[in-house]
């Protein structure tokens, strides 16, 4: 167990750190200012290894303050962990500044969880706090469940990015494997604000994603969107390979996860760019011969297709997203993600 709280503890501080180093040039001088924002909703009395998720999170926090830069302004702020099934129940607990590591901790042990998770408001409310409109702001999520209070994380961090100066939220997924919802919601949240996507559901997993984060700083901005086409990533449902990547068309394959085949099919969508940082957004539809759920009408001649989201960072190497089946107005089946891997030869890209 004390694994566990050390590899969370490494996922906020990588955070940290990360969000220091992601600077732009245009951001206004002083020291940085960051919020750690704690789900302390009634699941986090869940237990991992026979110990309760809060006692793991105020042991991570405790190894993450003593290593915590002093240069960085930190604040506290709690959701879920006054009263039940209240959506307002958002307190900021400590204002940022410079860190008093005694009594910053002594807020983090006195939580005791029980509410609802209003993740939206709580975010929203950390950034405007921080000023995120006049100055450079970090927030760090720590959450182990879905939104609860009827707001969407994924549409806030992307009007956050837009009205911010220099705003980015790191998310940690603690436990949340089990909950491609909340995990889609989490991803979308970081990789919408240029944050990261940090999974800690054991020690491996996290030390595996804290190194591809290491090996892959957030870069200058670029002129130039990368050659995208031919690029094949390791996803959620097989290896994928982009065929097209032009004049706001997306289209490729992937291979499924069925050992036969079976469900491997097609993406195909617009996608743009962002003109402030390079990451794309593709909005499209999957299709496949089968799938679970069958829908009403055909898409490019099957009745198994659904609509499909993915946000891709400035270099392509990776994308985060959410997938649907047929056509239900936006909602959310489960995350779909990839990692780059490799290219086609030129001669295979269409």
């Amino acid at each position: 167990m004390p694994k566990i709280a050390s590899a969370l503890a490494a996922a906020l501080l990588a955070c940290a750190i990360g969000g220091q180093a992601q600077a732009q040039p245009a951001a206004p001088q002083g020291p940085g200012q960051s919020m750690l924002v704690l789900d302390a909703s009634g699941s986090m009395w869940g237990q991992i290894g026979g110990k309760p998720k809060i006692e793991i999170a105020r042991e991570a926090v405790a190894s993450m303050l003593q290593s915590w830069p002093a240069s960085q302004q930190l604040g506290l702020m709690a959701y879920g962990h006054r009263s039940k099934g209240n959506c307002a129940d958002i307190e900021m607990l400590k204002a940022p500044g410079a860190l008093d590591k005694d009594s910053f901790q002594q807020a983090v042990n006195a939580m005791q969880p029980k509410g609802m998770t209003p993740i939206s408001a709580s975010v929203r409310m950390a950034a405007e706090q921080l000023k995120f409109s006049e100055r450079k702001a970090t927030v760090i999520l720590v959450s182990d469940g879905e939104e609860t209070c009827h707001a969407d994380p994924c549409a806030l961090g992307k009007e956050l990015e837009k009205l911010g100066v220099d705003f980015t939220a790191h998310v940690v997924g603690f436990d949340i494997d089990k909950n491609p919802k909340a995990k889609a919601q989490l991803q979308c949240l970081a990789s919408s604000t240029g944050g990261r996507y940090l999974d800690a559901k054991d020690a491996g997993e996290l030390n595996r994603a804290l190194q591809s984060v290491a090996s892959s700083p957030r870069s200058e901005r670029q002129d130039k969107p990368p050659e995208t086409a031919g690029q094949i990533y390791d996803t959620t449902f097989g290896r994928m390979t982009i065929e097209r990547w032009d004049q706001g068309r997306m289209a490729g394959r992937y291979a499924g996860t069925a050992s036969d085949g079976a469900d491997a099919g097609r993406i195909e969508g617009t996608v743009t760019q962002d003109p402030s940082d390079g990451s794309a957004t593709f909005k499209g539809i999957w299709s496949a011969k089968t799938a679970e759920q069958r829908c009403d009408i055909q898409k490019d001649g099957t009745h198994y297709w659904g609509a499909a989201t993915l946000l891709f960072d400035r270099e392509r190497t990776q994308f985060q997203g959410y997938w649907d089946y047929c056509d239900r107005g936006g909602a959310v089946e489960g995350a779909w993600h990839g990692q780059l891997i490799g290219r086609e030869p030129a001669s295979a890209a269409k």
